[in-house]
């Protein structure tokens, strides 16, 4: 090998790692961009509804409803018979 051919190769080597670290950010945002769409449950009827979100929508979901469960098992009840 001359040189200038390893000159090359390591330019290339050096960019594609430069590259990898853009691209694994950009991947990261569009793992979030994601639309994934579930067929859920209806209350009263036996057919499902498809519902479409984005996955960061999805998580805030299900962290709003987990927060939802965690205040109502530690909130007091009193009931009066």
């Amino acid at each position: 090998m001359n040189f200038y051919t390893l000159g090359a190769l390591v330019c290339l080597v050096s960019m594609h790692g430069v590259a990898g670290a853009d691209s694994e950010k950009g991947e990261a945002a569009t793992r979030l961009d994601r639309v994934i769409c579930k067929n859920l449950p209806v209350s009263g009827s036996h057919r499902k509804q498809r519902i479409c979100r984005t996955k960061l929508e999805w998580d805030e979901s299900r962290k709003r409803s987990r927060e939802d469960a965690r205040y109502e098992k530690h909130s007091t009840h009193v009931t009066r018979g």
